[in-house]
């Protein structure tokens, strides 16, 4: 290593480095690099050619890893077989039924990484995420406990529809494992471990996998997990949840936003309930939204106080969704709220964005790992119907009274379900699934014009619930449809979308308790935004913005042969320059 003058004016500028890292930590970082391929010499600096990139960081906190010395450690390999991804398939979302190790005791889950296929590993993976979900095989009066074997020996069938997927895999709802693009897994903390086999444990697995094509890709595709566990267990069973936004069509982010918010709510129906008294902690969490999410953040409500934010990123990037790993573990409480906060950018962007599973919609969704394991796999919210189309002056619509229409987003909203069922194999609902229905329902899928997962736009607002839906009252804008009534409103006027997004802000929202636990029945409740002093992060001592040549010329020389880099920071972008 070359020597190099260390004074205190170099230990200063590190320190002033350190500190605005520190000040950003929880923000996503594009990182910026180049080097050369000597040393500079004065007078005479070169370009860098193709010894350059960029790159998104979290540049601190806590990384858990593999474990290098538990000789016990053993793995699941949990994938898709020959999933055929066609170039007319836009979004497709596929799931496969999997039957777990034949564990007699219980063991621990201590880990898990993505396994992507070649394809999968491009600069931009056509997987978009992952999920690995339990499944409970008793939730259905009437089901066949048969049907799971054959479902394992299947090559799996698509996801979310009443028409292609067999009902009893709605019971497949507590997550174990998720990645996202740009991450690469996560192992967890030596005291905690997510269970795994045993007496009473789940015998059967859901690998839920999000295909985003819009490149038009043809692919064959392999891609889930490794699973790594041991029979070395834990203090501690841990457990993961979601909560969120309730994926419907009534998530919608206006055209031509700067930033404009949405959010989820889980609240006491949900914490007071099933959160023990002690409360559960917190451990790490991913932030999910598509390409439109600009800023999220998982806010934490006691007492009316907002407690120091659990995840704050005002640089979410969509290309890297990392699991976030807590320096510190959080309590929540029975009791408490937990609130996703999305900012959504939406400037290039015409006509309303809704909510869904395309790319080309929208989530706000948190994948949320604690301790101790309760039986709560899902919390979300939803604006309720009836106050989601009065938001826009909107009564009544033909044919259906309001009350059909909120059974019709909370028991039918899939855009899929609306699909005309000619188009596709006639196959009873629960039913088994094997290849060769597949494959029939594949090609359907291929033919179907109306079918969501093509590569044109204009198909996810064709098949949306709120186009078909036509007013009634008023009547000054009866004979439309709500998705037209939604176009042709002011969005370019601030005030007009202010106030909107402040009435769904602060107004009612439903929320929903998933529970793995076929026993428990937690009835959905609407609550008020709950009214809390905001959390105020306390300011920074050291400049947001400061010049490269102010650190570089600091100590009277430019540091050139130390073995470190120079960095300037402009808005959220690093820029590393190696010497």
């Amino acid at each position: 290593m070359r020597q190099h003058n260390t004074d205190n004016s170099d230990d200063d500028t590190l320190a002033l480095i350190r500190n605005e890292l520190n000040a950003s930590m929880s923000n996503t970082l594009k990182v910026l690099w180049a080097f050369g391929d000597e040393d500079p010499t004065h007078g005479d600096l070169r370009g860098h050619g193709h010894n350059r990139g960029a790159k998104s960081l979290h540049l601190t906190g806590p990384q858990f890893r593999k474990p290098s010395t538990n000789r016990d450690l053993r793995q699941w390999d949990v994938t898709v077989k020959n999933v055929s991804v066609e170039s007319n398939m836009d979004t497709l979302y596929w799931c496969k039924i999997l039957k777990a190790p034949v564990l007699h005791d219980k063991h621990h889950i201590i880990g898990y990484e993505a396994l992507l296929t070649k394809e999968s590993s491009m600069k931009k993976p056509l997987v978009h995420h992952m999920t690995l979900f339990e499944c409970s095989t008793s939730s259905y009066p009437g089901s066949d406990p048969h049907s799971w074997d054959v479902w394992v020996k299947s090559s799996g069938a698509v996801c979310n529809s009443n028409l292609l997927t067999p009902r009893d895999w709605d019971s497949c709802i507590t997550p174990v494992a998720v990645w996202a693009v740009g991450a690469s897994g996560q192992f967890l903390p030596e005291h905690i471990g997510i269970p795994l086999g045993g007496r009473h444990a789940a015998k059967y697995y859901m690998l839920e996998i999000h295909y985003d094509n819009p490149r038009a890709k043809r692919v064959i595709d392999h891609s889930g997990f490794r699973i790594h566990y041991t029979r070395q267990l834990r203090r501690n069973d841990a457990g993961m949840m979601i909560s969120g936004v309730s994926i419907s069509d009534t998530q919608m982010i206006p055209p031509g936003q700067k930033l404009y918010r949405n959010v989820g709510i889980c609240g006491p129906s949900c914490t007071d309930a099933i959160f023990p008294e002690t409360g559960i902690k917190l451990i790490s969490a991913t932030l999910h939204s598509h390409v439109a999410g600009r800023r999220m953040k998982l806010r934490h409500v006691r007492d009316g106080q907002e407690l120091e934010r659990i995840i704050e990123d005002d640089n979410y990037d969509y290309n890297h969704q990392q699991v976030r790993q807590f320096s510190n573990e959080t309590t929540i409480l029975p009791g408490d709220y937990l609130i996703t906060d999305c900012a959504y950018e939406t400037i290039g962007r015409k006509r309303p964005t809704l909510g869904g599973y395309s790319t080309k919609q929208e989530m706000c969704l948190s994948f949320i790992t604690y301790y101790p394991r309760i039986d709560l796999a899902g919390c979300y919210s939803m604006t309720p119907v009836k106050e989601f189309f009065e938001t826009f002056g909107v009564y009544q619509f033909y044919s259906m009274n309001m009350t059909d229409v909120e059974n019709l987003f909370l028991y039918n909203g899939n855009i899929l379900d609306l699909l005309p069922t000619t188009l596709f194999p006639n196959y009873p609902l629960g039913g088994s699934v094997d290849d060769e229905h597949n494959r029939k329902a594949i090609e359907a899928l291929k033919n179907a014009k109306e079918y969501s997962i093509v590569d044109e736009e204009d198909i996810l607002y064709q098949e949306s619930i709120l186009n078909k839906l036509i007013i009634s009252d008023p009547v000054e804008f009866h004979d439309r449809t709500f998705l037209s009534h939604l176009n042709q409103l002011p969005w370019s006027e601030p005030l007009f979308t202010r106030r909107v997004e402040q009435t769904i802000l602060t107004g009612k929202h439903m929320t929903f308790c998933r529970v793995s636990n076929e026993s428990i029945s937690i009835p959905s409740e609407i609550l008020k935004f709950p009214n809390f002093t905001t959390f105020i992060k306390p300011p920074s001592h050291c400049p947001y913005h400061f010049n490269v040549d102010d650190i570089l010329t600091s100590s009277g020389h430019h540091f050139i042969g130390m073995d470190i880099f120079y960095l300037l920071k402009i808005s959220t972008v690093f820029y590393l320059f190696f010497l």
